[in-house]
């Protein structure tokens, strides 16, 4: 296999990747919706900014699947998730180093059981494909294969 046809696989399988993770972190968040809103209410955000982020965050994940589903807004997918990833990782750090009192997660299902540090390392994990994947996508798109 060359190394281009490697490389377009591995975006589409990152890309697949996170249309799984944004699918199933909005749908627990959904159907769990009653114990995800208590939890983003004890956030350490003020009042205004949790009621916000309640219906946000999980239309962001909703809207970053859309995007990463089809070839024409794929590139914008993968900058969303990119930044939705880093916006996660960078409050998971705080919270692993003391910045923020001890907060609940509002993730849902296995994410939840990782703890902090195993939260953060899935989350710096999910932060380095998507740089390797926009890397691909931008590349891809340079020498004109899209």
């Amino acid at each position: 296999m060359s190394a281009i046809r490697s490389k377009y696989y591995a975006l589409q399988v990152i890309s697949a990747a996170f249309i799984l993770l944004w699918i199933y972190t909005a749908g627990s968040k959904l159907i769990n919706f009653g114990t995800y809103r208590l939890e983003m209410q004890h956030q350490v955000f003020n009042a205004e900014i949790s009621a916000m982020l309640i219906y946000i965050v999980p239309a962001f994940e909703l809207l970053a699947v859309l995007l990463l589903l089809f070839e024409r807004t794929n590139k914008i997918g993968l900058i969303f998730s990119l930044l939705l990833i880093a916006a996660f990782t960078g409050y998971i750090f705080l919270i692993t180093i003391g910045y923020f009192p001890k907060v609940p997660c509002s993730c849902g299902g296995v994410i939840r059981s990782l703890g902090w540090k195993g939260h953060l390392l899935f989350n710096l994990i999910f932060l380095i494909l998507a740089i390797f994947a926009l890397n691909i996508k931008i590349k891809r798109e340079a020498v004109g294969k899209e």
